[in-house]
């Protein structure tokens, strides 16, 4: 992803918050990760999936993709 959703150039700091938000989507949807750490990992996701959708970089329920 290299624009936001109204189509502007991502910031390098915004292109990092992404990847970080990627990130923590990838880890939350691990089959067997231990329970405390999917709780933490998800406890991480959720403010960052705020600045994400404020920032208009995305836009999705973090419940739509198994968190």
């Amino acid at each position: 992803m290299t624009t936001d959703l109204l189509g502007a150039e991502l910031t390098e700091e915004e292109a990092h918050l992404m990847r970080l938000y990627g990130e923590l989507k990838l880890l939350v949807a691990r089959p067997g990760l231990a329970p405390a750490t999917r709780a933490a990992a998800l406890a991480a996701l959720a403010p960052i999936a705020v600045a994400v959708t404020d920032l208009g970089l995305a836009f999705e329920h973090l419940i739509d993709v198994g968190a």
